[in-house]
């Protein structure tokens, strides 16, 4: 009950601010519905009591069968003060965001131009170029319209959910329209025509589209600080306690429990802290242990039964049955974990691309202490090398939204899967411990540019071996995400 009501809180007050901020102005409709199911990743449930919230606070106006349509406007100037110091105390946010935009979404556009053709990936680009000289508002969606389709494209599932949850806390207040137009200067010298990014797209180049893109965002995000430095210099507050205003979550509501239960038991046997032929503690023990009930538990055990992970007996428990490749095949191909395999690959791909510009915005900040504690960490049992890097690239990068998206993405790599190909799962030799232990030293000597190249490759060799196999065994969509080349 606690996370269906984060969830409503969450949908609630984006949408709240949204409207009060005119990115939503009176007279248009919301999205329906189902594309805001899609958008924020909730049930149509909630949705529906968020918007039967929006219309008891005289927001919207809903019909049935149509979108609900804003029906709050301002009355004066003195009722745009109160939503102008909610987004000015997300100003830090909102800029933090736009510079994680630069240096993710370039090499994520790139790789999707690369997978589909410039051919197809033009055709996404046919409303803005209709919208082209419209105003500042339509052609902002028109864009993201556009990139929203680029990114499917991809065929990750990573990519337009992380998009998403950037451009929402990017998201600008339209209020002051027309006594002010955003002195977006900077960035229209740029690109005053928005198909300046088709243009570049176009090229079929991978390095004039990241460079265009990561030039687009830089820019964007100059002449944003300019506006709402502009609307803060109006108003006068003095200073203006910040908060945080980006949030995702990777897999929000849609998991049960028993499933990240079982995922983490198949990580474990994986790894080899279950060895094949062992028993699974008692499912009391891991009730206590998860903070579940014995029938959670059971029910991730009888999951894992069914993987071919385990089988249990009546009296004696849960034996580990795990040979060689197999088990982790039948997880990742079984109809219920289809979607788990795919997500499992499209996050080492977007890892693939995030890791290293992540690592040289991080290193500046890595002393050499705490490289002697990686040190330290690196040899404890059963520590996975590369997750061990990641952690400390993802606690010293200085953007929090940047740091949100790694540790999301992260926690859905489940590194038992990789390692129970091997025999000895973790202990025995295999090339992503070698890529790893050789980026940590480059890390000690300072070569960063080497020791961010060799992170990159580490997921792209986890990549490759998890993604060939599964094609192999017939899970067609698995061979659709490429591996990242060196520019994207």
């Amino acid at each position: 009950m606690e996370r269906k009501k984060t969830l409503h809180d969450y949908l609630y007050e984006n949408l709240k601010e949204q409207i009060q901020t005119g990115y939503y102005k009176y007279g248009e409709a919301l999205p329906s519905m189902n594309q805001l199911c899609e958008t924020y990743h909730v049930g149509i449930r909630t949705v529906r009591d968020v918007l039967s919230d929006l219309r008891e606070q005289g927001m919207i106006r809903t019909e049935e069968r149509r979108p609900a349509v804003i029906v709050y406007r301002k009355t004066g100037e003195g009722d745009l003060v109160p939503d102008i110091l909610a987004v000015l105390q997300r100003k830090d946010s909102i800029l933090a965001v736009y510079k994680t935009m630069e240096q993710l979404m370039p090499g994520m556009f790139a790789l999707s131009v690369r997978v589909c053709g410039v051919e197809t990936a033009m055709d996404h680009f046919k409303q803005l170029k209709k919208d082209r000289r419209k105003a500042v508002r339509v052609r902002w969606k028109s864009s993201s319209n556009a990139l929203h389709h680029l990114l499917d494209a991809s065929h990750n599932l990573l990519f337009r959910d992380i998009f998403t949850s950037l451009e929402i806390g990017s998201r600008i207040p339209f209020f002051l329209e027309p006594e002010y137009t955003p002195p977006f200067s900077f960035c229209c010298g740029e690109y005053d025509d928005p198909m300046w990014m088709a243009e570049a797209v176009s090229s079929g180049d991978t390095r004039v589209i990241r460079e265009r893109f990561a030039r687009m965002y830089r820019s964007l995000g100059h002449d944003i600080k300019r506006y709402l430095d502009w609307i803060e210099s109006r108003i006068a507050t003095g200073d203006i306690e910040q908060r945080n205003g980006y949030s995702w979550n990777s897999e929000q509501g849609h998991d049960h429990f028993y499933i990240q239960i079982a995922r983490d038991l198949i990580d474990r046997i994986g790894l080899g802290i279950y060895k094949n032929g062992s028993f699974l503690p008692p499912e009391a023990v891991l009730a206590q242990e998860y903070g579940v009930s014995t029938a959670t538990i059971r029910r991730s055990i009888s999951m894992l039964n069914r993987l071919g992970f385990c089988h249990t007996y009546n009296v004696k428990g849960t034996q580990v049955t795990l040979f060689n490749d197999q088990a982790t095949f039948q997880s990742m191909k079984n109809r219920i974990h289809k979607k788990d395999t795919l997500l499992y690959l499209s996050g080492l791909q977007f890892m693939a691309l995030a890791s290293a510009p992540a690592a040289l915005l991080a290193v500046p900040y890595i002393g050499r202490e705490e490289i002697g504690r990686m040190e330290e960490e690196l040899t404890r049992p059963y520590a996975v090398p590369l997750s061990i890097l990641m952690h400390h690239i993802i606690e010293n990068l200085p953007l929090e939204p940047y740091q949100i998206i790694l540790r999301q993405v992260s926690g859905i790599l489940r590194w038992g899967y990789y390692y129970s190909f091997y025999q000895d799962g973790i202990r025995a030799g295999n090339e992503l411990n070698q890529i790893s232990h050789e980026a940590f030293r480059r890390l000690q000597t300072g070569d960063t540019e080497e020791f961010a190249r060799l992170l990159s490759r580490c997921y792209c060799h986890a990549l490759e071996l998890v993604r060939d196999f599964m094609a192999a065994g017939g899970l067609s969509e698995a061979a659709l995400l490429v591996t990242p080349s060196a520019d994207g």
